[in-house]
């Protein structure tokens, strides 16, 4: 059973930070909003994944007892709760056999935006606001997802995602993921996503302007 990046997001307050990635070169071409998770978003998509910000949109979705254990709203609050802002998606690459045990625990999260009967497996624990939410898609990967977007004067391979925090993670299942070189979580003083474009090839990197927790190595 092997698994790979969907998309990786950062939950924000900040309106502004949309210009911010852009100027730096990210091209966002898709934005949602997500039906009783209180949530809209502004998504740049990569050669195989995708990156998203994440913003509040309707306030009593957000604190509703369907969305209340992911701790969106702290998330996007996270300079004044110190929440992980960050979460990450990953896809099987193959299709999941039917009744398949997954190596490590997850609860079934169902807004209103899933097809009935649907859930959404989410890996990191409920509450659990210090650590970085994973969760998971049911389906592999299908097709090319259309023409590839320029990003930063090139087409782009989301390669590895590395989070840095001040806290360590305590969670079996989140350990999972970092055991087997899905993610990596890297002890720091403040909270700062990195994603890896294309391996590093051309040993760039660049920090994004504050306050915006995201640096771009590639």
């Amino acid at each position: 059973m092997r698994w790979e990046l969907d998309h990786v997001f950062i939950a924000t307050a900040d309106q502004r930070l949309e210009a911010i990635a852009s100027e730096f070169g990210l091209v966002f071409d898709d934005h949602r909003r997500h039906r009783g998770q209180g949530t809209a978003n502004a998504c740049a998509r990569f050669e195989n994944a995708f990156f998203e910000l994440l913003f509040a949109a309707i306030p009593h979705e957000l604190e509703s007892d369907v969305v209340r254990p992911l701790g969106l709203q702290e998330r996007i609050d996270w300079k004044q709760t110190g929440a992980c802002p960050f979460g990450v998606c990953f896809r099987p690459v193959d299709d999941l056999p039917a009744g398949a045990i997954l190596p490590f625990e997850t609860w079934p999260y169902s807004p209103a935006y899933v097809p009935p009967g649907s859930s959404v497996p989410i890996v990191t624990p409920r509450r659990q606001l210090l650590e970085p939410l994973l969760f998971l898609m049911r389906q592999p990967r299908s097709g090319t997802g259309g023409p590839g977007v320029m990003h930063r004067g090139s087409r782009r391979t989301l390669t590895a995602v590395n989070i840095h925090s001040p806290h360590k993670v305590v969670s079996a299942s989140v350990e999972w993921f970092i055991d087997h070189g899905l993610v990596s979580v890297v002890p720091a003083t403040e909270y700062l996503l990195e994603m890896v474009w294309d391996h590093g090839k051309d040993d760039q990197l660049e920090r994004l302007a504050q306050p915006f927790p995201l640096a771009v190595r590639w």
